[in-house]
């Protein structure tokens, strides 16, 4: 997977992120949306996961982002 110059990373495995960047989920079918979360905290060494998010509605817990997931820096 090839993210382009704006995102952190070139891989899933390689994503790169600090607290307070968004992690951006697309959407798995054509009725559903994207989902957006916010970095609240990053556990794995060098900035890679796992992390800890917080949803749009408030729920909170760690992420291991998937080959649909990139990270948006802030």
């Amino acid at each position: 997977m090839v993210f382009s110059s704006g995102f952190r990373g070139t891989s899933v495995g390689g994503m790169k992120a600090t607290a307070g960047d968004r992690l951006l989920a697309h959407a798995d079918g054509v009725e559903e949306k994207d989902r957006s979360s916010v970095i609240t905290e990053v556990r794995g060494s060098y900035g890679e996961p796992p992390r800890v998010a917080r949803s749009g509605d408030g729920r909170s817990g760690p992420v291991f982002p998937g080959p649909d997931a990139v990270d948006v820096p802030t």
